[in-house]
């Protein structure tokens, strides 16, 4: 076995990998999210039960998911789908454009919604049970480039608000009260 063979050999058995880690994936392994797509890892840390603010930052524009802890930050492109996070709410709520995965905070956490988005076309997106996550914010991964309307429904009341998934577009609805 040649010097450079045997160093490869002996730097896959020590790191596991080919290359040493990343500081984007050294971030990603402290925080429970290596080996998980995009997708996956704003599911995770928007569904955290973690209490807010999380120890890092987290926040997720129409066209990535933008992570960061002290001076380090990294950028992570979302593809075809679009990421909108809304808070239904009666009495109280705050305004946002980008959602802040680990600082937003909505108020009804843990509450189950009937959630309906349809497109321009008329066509049904999504209709579906979903319950709020501990932050009080319920996500939906949408087609890109699609407008339409959302209506949230709880206990009786109803809450429709016009959407759009433009590179453009705002993640985070806060402007769903429940009427």
């Amino acid at each position: 076995m040649s010097k450079s063979s045997l160093l490869l050999f002996l730097g896959l058995l020590t790191t596991g990998s080919l290359f040493a880690a990343t500081p984007e994936a050294s971030f990603l392994a402290e925080h429970g999210l290596s080996g998980k797509s995009v997708e996956q890892i704003v599911d995770t840390i928007d569904q955290s039960p973690q209490s807010r603010p999380l120890p890092y930052s987290a926040s997720i524009t129409s066209t990535e998911l933008k992570l960061s802890s002290g001076d380090q930050t990294y950028t992570l492109p979302l593809g075809d789908k679009f990421y909108l996070s809304f808070a239904p709410y009666e009495w109280q709520t705050h305004p946002c454009f980008n959602h802040s995965l680990s600082g937003c905070r909505g108020e009804m956490p843990e509450k189950t919604f009937d959630v309906k988005v349809t497109d321009n076309k008329g066509d049904v997106v999504i209709q579906k049970e979903m319950k709020s996550y501990r932050n009080g914010f319920i996500g939906v991964w949408l087609p890109r480039n699609m407008e339409g309307t959302i209506e949230v429904s709880y206990n009786g009341k109803t809450a429709v608000h016009a959407i759009k998934t433009m590179n453009d577009s705002q993640t985070c609805l806060t402007e769903l009260q429940l009427r």
